[in-house]
């Protein structure tokens, strides 16, 4: 297997989603008896001390674990390597990149590809962000590798599952070999680990009241966060009710956006109700679920945009095994499901008035909410335990094989192929013009440093220093 750490076990600094769905795919397989090599990148964010490449000790005699760093991860012949001595069976790749490594792989072992939410609606919403289309080919790249080379793949709700599909048909796999094949399953998100006990105060007698009404939100803010409508919506619902209170723990994602949040703490700033929004930071691993028992309602907030609508939500699930009712925006599939049980409440996307209404009625009717929470840790238990989720992968595990059109000539193969080819070299032309510029502007740097003219210019500088100093 490869995929993303950390992994809810290790007591790092932050879990990602990628680490959670890494660790749902392992924990399916090894509940089957299997043997299990997983070979990790470690998302350089998420470790207090940096990603040193090394092996981590697991939970389980049946799971080796590595966690390595972009150079080693990077290293087909290391990972071949690795895989070799191992001998599999088959290989799991869970989350975008890893499954392009594996993609990438010289290995003739059949390949289950899960791909964690919908990378092209992603690479959408972030160019939306940075307003920089420049950023779609390195996800597209990637993608069509992944979709060339997989032998079959899980998305995270059935809608990304027709999306595959479209991609599929889009590089000649919906061929005459493959009519009939079930490609794409769904694996939804699931519950995370096992329920904790309270054991720690965090919020309640230190940053709340016992009866103030607490909204979280847990997690990255992402490039699909609606952070102006939740704040639009918080602000004008202060208004009407002081015991309202916003805590938030998490923050930015440096590896992927680190603009959004920074928005929202301006937002914030300027709001004569600053002392209400409560900004916690990333917080220990081991200390976030104290948060949601000290907490009447999590809301997440979304943009109506494809990455949402095809994908799902993490910290939805997790609220909803811990009986924190849920409020959010109405665009992905799971809360279409929260909403048909019973188990959670919705708000158009981008409608701050009535996310305001919504969240007004909701602090007034605290036994209502604490009946839905109920309802919604049923519902996780019932269809989001990593065993109810997971049903397609354990079935292929047990005898895995390759794709119908595996060794198969596709009618798409040879223009693909070439341009493939030719857009690679296009990529590490790329890199290699921003390694010369930065060797030059360092060039520069060393120069100018030690010409006369800066020299001078520091002498001065410490000179008007010294003359503020004085007056």
């Amino acid at each position: 297997m490869v995929g993303m750490a950390p992994l809810p076990f290790e007591k790092e600094r932050k879990i990602y989603g990628p680490g959670l769905r890494t660790w749902q795919l392992t924990k399916a397989l090894l509940e089957e008896g299997h043997e299990v090599l997983l070979i990790c990148y470690g998302i350089p964010s998420a470790y207090e001390k940096g990603v040193l490449s090394r092996e981590v000790e697991s939970p389980a005699k049946e799971l080796r674990y590595l966690v390595l760093n972009h150079e080693k991860y990077e290293d087909g012949q290391y990972l071949a390597g690795l895989a070799r001595q191992f001998s599999p069976d088959c290989m799991v790749a869970v989350t975008l990149y890893p499954c392009y490594v594996a993609a990438r792989l010289e290995l003739d072992e059949p390949l289950w590809a899960d791909l964690f939410g919908h990378v092209l609606g992603e690479a959408q919403a972030r160019a939306s962000v940075y307003k920089d289309d420049s950023l779609l080919f390195h996800y597209w790249n990637q993608e069509m590798r992944i979709i060339d080379r997989a032998d079959v793949f899980s998305c995270v709700s059935q809608r990304q599952v027709y999306a595959t599909i479209g991609e599929l048909g889009l590089v000649g796999r919906l061929n005459r070999h493959t009519a009939g094949y079930r490609f794409a399953h769904c694996i939804p998100i699931s519950i995370p680990t096992e329920k904790k006990e309270h054991d720690l105060q965090v919020l309640r007698g230190r940053d709340v009241s016992e009866d103030h009404f607490v909204i979280l939100w847990s997690g990255g803010y992402n490039t699909w966060t609606d952070v102006d409508t939740l704040f639009v919506a918080l602000e004008e619902a202060m208004k009407v009710d002081g015991q309202i209170r916003f805590v938030s723990t998490g923050g930015e994602i440096p590896e992927l956006d680190d603009q959004t949040y920074g928005h929202f703490q301006e937002l914030i700033q300027d709001s004569p109700f600053s002392d209400r929004f409560i900004l916690k930071g990333w917080v220990k691993t081991e200390e976030v679920h104290n948060y949601y028992y000290e907490s009447d309602l999590g809301i997440n907030i979304d943009r109506d945009i494809y990455e949402v609508e095809l994908g799902s939500k993490n910290r939805i699930v997790e609220w909803m095994n811990y009986g924190l009712p849920v409020l959010s925006s109405r665009v992905c599939e799971l809360t279409e499901i929260l909403e048909e049980h019973g188990a959670g409440f919705t708000y158009p996307p981008g409608d701050a008035e009535t996310l305001k209404d919504k969240i007004l009625q909701l602090a007034q009717d605290r036994e209502g909410l604490r009946e839905a929470g109920a309802r919604g840790a049923r519902l996780a238990a019932q269809l989001f335990s990593v065993k109810a989720t997971t049903t397609a992968l354990r079935e292929w595990a047990a005898h895995p094989q390759p794709a119908p059109d595996r060794g198969q000539e596709r009618a798409l193969d040879q223009s693909r192929e070439e341009a493939f080819r030719n857009l690679e070299k296009i990529v590490q032309r790329q890199k290699e013009m921003i390694a010369e510029r930065d060797a030059r502007i360092r060039d520069l740097e060393m120069v100018f440093h030690r010409s006369p003219l800066y020299r001078i210019y520091g002498f001065l500088n410490l000179a008007r220093k010294k003359v503020l100093r004085k007056g």
